[in-house]
């Protein structure tokens, strides 16, 4: 599982409705508002809590970014004399999502101004990072931000970060293989965790994403993971999409180079083939030589998949993606 938010125990909190305090001995800062936290990260992988940085103290999100529209960009064609357009692709664009934030009670200007001042180093940077808020905790957004200048009122200032959603989808935190089911909303999950490991030779694979996996054509990450024995050309179909991928092995070629003789060859091997997006690896060397370059796609949904020819373990790892 991949450690996202703080581990912290004293995070800031809103006020509560008893004091555990003796005459202001001991006396811990309570808020009127909930903070929310949010974390940032440039591989997705390792992150940077807000709650985690000494000079953001008392420096928080009080509002975080709401359940965001998608943005579509369609690309038209008129044709001939037909009414109306054609529609010849699709995508999702870029986006713009806020947060808003508040530093209060600080000591003087000069603390004001330095506590701005830590909220901009921590946010705006030239390359573009992950960041996640406790309010969707398994999602994350690919952004890079901007803020409004600070107002003020005495001792205490309030701000608008603005993100831009390069992606414009929301991605899940982890793949399917390391997501965690209890956390999150609206995602599309069903009751029971689904598996994304098998052993049959046809199963249900269940993509809960709003959108197609597609690496091809839409870059999105996918590995199939095939470790076991095949006698010879290994398939592998989506029948839901009707996708299909197949290790045929090379063609054995007479004196004259690129003429076939014998046809396909059986391709039979012993360890694991490893789909990642469309590159095909045998044992960790290039096979995309032994493929007839297909791909595989998962639909939103459930997906029909059928194995010929392979004994062994599959596994499906990919991350998730969603329209909010």
């Amino acid at each position: 599982m991949v450690q996202v938010f703080s581990t912290k125990k004293d995070v800031p909190s809103m006020y509560p409705f008893l004091l555990p305090t003796e005459n202001g001995v001991g006396a811990r800062k309570y808020y009127h508002y909930q903070p929310i936290e949010y974390s940032i990260s440039a591989d997705g992988k390792t992150w940077n809590s807000c709650f985690d940085v000494p000079e953001l103290e008392g420096v928080y999100c009080y509002r975080s970014p709401d359940v965001q529209p998608a943005v579509q960009t369609d690309n038209l064609k008129k044709i001939g004399l037909m009414d109306g357009q054609r529609l010849l692709s699709s995508s999702y664009d870029t986006r713009q999502i806020t947060m808003q934030v508040v530093a209060m009670d600080n000591i003087d200007e000069s603390d004001s101004l330095l506590a701005y001042d830590a909220l901009q180093r921590f946010l705006v940077s030239r390359e573009a990072y992950w960041i996640c808020f406790s309010q969707w905790p398994q999602r994350m957004y690919y952004v890079k931000a901007k803020l409004s200048a600070p107002t003020f009122t005495a001792n205490s200032w309030s701000a608008t970060v603005t993100f831009t959603d390069l992606i414009g989808l929301s991605r899940s935190i982890g793949t399917s293989l390391t997501y965690t089911q209890n956390e999150g909303f609206g995602n599309n999950m069903k009751n029971a965790k689904p598996e994304y490991t098998f052993t049959g030779n046809s199963f249900i694979v269940y993509n809960p994403s709003d959108v197609m996996i597609d690496p091809e054509r839409r870059g999105h990450e996918l590995k199939v993971i095939c470790e076991g024995t095949s006698n010879g050309k290994l398939k592998i179909t989506n029948k839901t999409t009707g996708d299909s991928i197949s290790r045929i092995g090379a063609y054995t070629t007479g004196s004259g180079g690129d003429t076939p003789t014998s046809g396909e060859g059986q391709s039979p091997f012993n360890g694991t083939w490893e789909i990642n997006g469309v590159r095909t690896t045998l044992n960790g060397k290039s096979d995309q030589m032994q493929t007839d370059d297909g791909v595989i796609r998962l639909q939103p949904g459930n997906n029909e998949i059928s194995v010929d020819n392979f004994s062994g373990k599959i596994t499906f790892d990919f991350p998730f993606w969603w329209l909010s």
